[in-house]
């Protein structure tokens, strides 16, 4: 079953790799066709954070993300950004700050990481759930 491209299946962890993994490939086919598109690089991160990671924030927060597919995004955002330069630097850097050095891009593994938790401690704490009735009066 299929809802919001979150697919569900009979074990989590089957869940997990089918959502991902069709994560992954509509970036990948995205970073392809906005590949020719002529903008600079500070353009390209933006149209990287307003656009590309749309659908990696709403799965982010409902499915843990896997590493295999946390690289395959990685490689398709520095495939975009870099198309066929010579000189490319390495994401870490370009994830600094500006004032270090680097471009501001957000590092969506730890962004994913951080939605995932901040929905799952909204959501125990909500009222009428076992955890926030159980541990919070």
């Amino acid at each position: 079953m299929r809802i919001l491209d979150i697919h569900f299946t009979s074990t989590t962890s089957q869940s997990a790799l089918k959502s991902w993994s069709g994560v992954a490939d509509g970036l990948r086919a995205q970073a392809h066709e906005s590949y020719f598109r002529e903008l600079s690089f500070n353009k390209r991160i933006h149209f990287v954070h307003t656009y590309m990671l749309v659908r990696v924030w709403l799965t982010a927060q409902i499915i843990p993300l896997s590493p295999t597919c946390e690289r395959q995004i990685n490689t398709a955002i520095t495939y975009f950004l870099w198309r066929v330069s010579i000189f490319r630097v390495p994401l870490s850097t370009n994830q600094r700050r500006k004032l270090y050095g680097g471009w501001d891009l957000i590092n969506f593994g730890a962004k994913g990481r951080a939605l995932l938790h901040f929905r799952l401690q909204t959501q125990s704490t909500a009222p009428g759930t076992l955890t926030a009735d159980c541990f919070w009066k």
